[in-house]
């Protein structure tokens, strides 16, 4: 079964943003007030780059060149969700991150299982799995920070969802309900209704689903660093 064009570059944006996220997560390791946060932040590492490596090979098998995706494009390339291009300003702001992070990647993963060939439903059934996971531990913090740092957890919803709600329109409307329902527990905690999508600004990629190059800082953690070992 051939996947629509639309549905390649669904595929391109779900393994860009894990890229991001599991940088973001190896970046963010020794802010974890705990071991099991560094065990659990290196486990959404792994899993996530991962999760970007087979998505890789999958689209290598649609036409695309595998090196180019892993290391031959530039910040203006990069398909990954927005909510990512802010750095987490506190240990709430990130725990929101990722959650909605991977509550919009495990919906739109959803979606594409059902009409996928049977590699790609596989691949991205694994998607949902871990994100299942990793949102589970997110929304153990967050009762947390719902008693003792409510503040910052409400900021971070406020800034965080809208953007993640956008990605998620853009890359399947009928994936909406699923990701508010998905996100009703975080906006619980946060004492506030689900905020509205953030709007699209005038210069938009529809087929990156975001408006703007990788900021400088993201860049650096993300770019493949060590690409002159391989020639």
């Amino acid at each position: 079964m051939n996947m629509a064009s639309g549905d390649t570059h669904t595929v391109l944006r779900l393994a860009d943003t894990k890229l991001v996220l599991g940088n973001v997560c190896a970046t963010s390791v020794f802010n974890g007030r705990s071991l099991g946060d560094f065990a659990t932040l290196l486990a959404i590492t792994g899993t996530s780059l991962g999760a970007t490596r087979a998505l890789y090979r999958w689209l290598e098998s649609q036409g695309e060149s595998y090196a180019r995706l892993e290391r031959g494009r530039g910040p203006e390339e990069i398909a990954s969700m927005d909510v990512m291009d802010t750095p987490p300003a506190s240990w709430a702001d990130l725990m929101v991150t990722v959650f909605v992070t991977e509550a919009a990647t495990a919906v739109i993963a959803g979606r594409l299982a059902g009409r996928a060939e049977r590699l790609l439903a596989n691949q991205v059934n694994m998607v949902g799995r871990d994100s299942a996971f990793h949102m589970a531990y997110c929304i153990g913090w967050l009762k947390v920070m719902a008693e003792h740092e409510m503040a910052s957890l409400q900021a971070a919803v406020a800034t965080r969802l809208p953007l993640a709600l956008r990605w998620v329109e853009q890359s399947d409307p009928s994936a909406r309900e699923a990701f508010i329902e998905a996100c009703a527990p975080l906006a619980e905690l946060a004492g506030s209704p689900l905020p509205a999508a953030a709007a699209r600004p005038s210069q938009w990629d529809a087929q990156l689903a975001r408006h703007q190059a990788l900021p400088d800082g993201l860049w650096n953690i993300v770019r493949f660093k060590d690409a002159e070992l391989l020639a």
